[in-house]
């Protein structure tokens, strides 16, 4: 169970204020230039991830209030959302672009990202290590048939529960180089068939009542 409510007011924009935030005060400028880097890195290399991480953190903080998160995790939960794909770094861009299917050691490639992320969040921002294990868990699944860890139910932290929500939403509701995006409509029934086996229950059932309720606001 997701609980605790602290509720606070979802922030628009461009996501350059993500750095002012409190937990970035104790962080070396160096260390916070080079996260910076990482993160233009992987926007230069895949124009999908900018608005991307943009959205995923905005419908992320919407999710993580209404499912009453406390603010130290939710805070948590803002900063991951925004780097969760910062592991790309490393995957080449010929992958990340593919418009055919990838082959079996592309999709190796694709499933180190998260690993890649923790590692290159923790040697860069040690101070920071729960963001680390947000973006390492993010692609795990509730039924533990997600990668990397394998990890089930309230194994996975509950921020990466929701991120693992509103990142597929935002992918299927996307253009891909492979594939066209989803209707709100298909999006919204991939995310009821995955309840239970891919997705946290409550995290999805929420998310779900909150785009047909039209409350989540466009990032």
């Amino acid at each position: 169970m997701i609980s605790g409510a602290q509720p606070g007011n979802s922030v628009l924009g461009n996501g350059a204020w993500i750095y002012s935030r409190p937990e970035f005060d104790q962080v070396p400028p160096s260390r916070l230039w080079t996260i910076k880097l990482l993160n233009e890195v992987i926007e230069h290399k895949d124009g999908y991830t900018i608005g991307h991480c943009q959205r995923v953190r905005h419908y992320a903080q919407i999710l993580g209030e209404v499912l009453g998160l406390e603010s130290e995790r939710l805070g948590n939960l803002l900063i991951a959302g925004t780097f969760h794909d910062i592991g790309k770094v490393g995957v080449l861009a010929r992958i990340l672009n593919k418009r055919g299917p990838l082959d079996h050691l592309e999709w190796q490639i694709i499933y180190a990202h998260p690993m890649l992320g923790r590692e290159l969040w923790e040697g860069t921002v040690p101070k920071l290590s729960a963001m680390a294990r947000i973006i390492h868990q993010h692609h795990e699944r509730w039924d533990g048939q997600g990668y990397p860890q394998g990890l089930a139910g309230d194994q996975i932290r509950p921020e990466a529960r929701i991120l693992s929500v509103v990142d597929a939403y935002d992918a299927m509701m996307t253009d891909r180089p492979y594939r066209r995006a989803l209707s709100a409509g298909k999006a919204l029934r991939e995310l009821q068939d995955g309840i239970g086996s891919q997705f946290d229950p409550e995290a999805t059932q929420v998310f779900i009542e909150l785009v047909e309720g039209k409350q989540l606001r466009a990032a």
